[in-house]
């Protein structure tokens, strides 16, 4: 048999149509994706219509001023930070008028990003799963979850920041 007289087509799952929402991003997270590259800015403003989570955008490009900051006061861990690129956002979940730190509300809007993700042809990682890009798993939980269990095999604590997600350092160096 000829390989282009394959059918591959049967052989793959087809997805469901995704549902979409109405949300739209305010006056301040496209205040603060600017300086954000273009393809990561494209894949969270279509998460954004698959999440069933409403969210905002609360950082993207920083300073090195500002990540020095951050880093002494503890609330980053590297000089290395994809904000400094701007190829890294977080977000923030909204209950109704409120931010909400939710985790499971997170694993929501890294599902709609890798959606996105996969559907723009853009590699996304995301800060609670730091093994791979969302686009290689079936699932932003599934992800998750590999990540925490690869860190428990290795006797290490997991580093979790469910806000955060960032293009591949592979796809996007700099």
């Amino acid at each position: 048999m000829k390989f282009s007289s394959l059918n591959f087509s049967s052989m793959f799952k087809k997805e469901e149509p995704m549902q979409t929402y109405d949300w739209k991003f305010g006056t301040r997270s496209k205040n603060k994706l600017e300086g954000v590259h273009p393809d990561l800015v494209e894949v969270a403003t279509l998460a954004l219509s698959y999440s069933s989570v409403d969210f905002g955008i609360t950082q993207g490009l920083r300073t090195e001023a500002e990540q020095k900051a951050l880093l002494a006061s503890k609330k980053s861990q590297t000089m290395k930070s994809r904000h400094l690129t701007g190829h890294a956002i977080d977000v923030a979940a909204y209950e109704g008028a409120n931010i909400t730190w939710n985790f499971d509300k997170y694993i929501v809007i890294a599902e709609a990003v890798r959606k996105a993700a996969i559907e723009k042809n853009v590699e996304v990682g995301w800060g609670a799963a730091w093994l791979l890009s969302l686009n290689y798993y079936n699932s932003a939980e599934e992800a998750y979850k590999a990540y925490v269990n690869q860190r428990k095999k290795e006797n290490r604590k997991p580093f979790i920041d469910g806000p955060h997600f960032q293009l591949s350092w592979n796809n996007y160096p700099k």
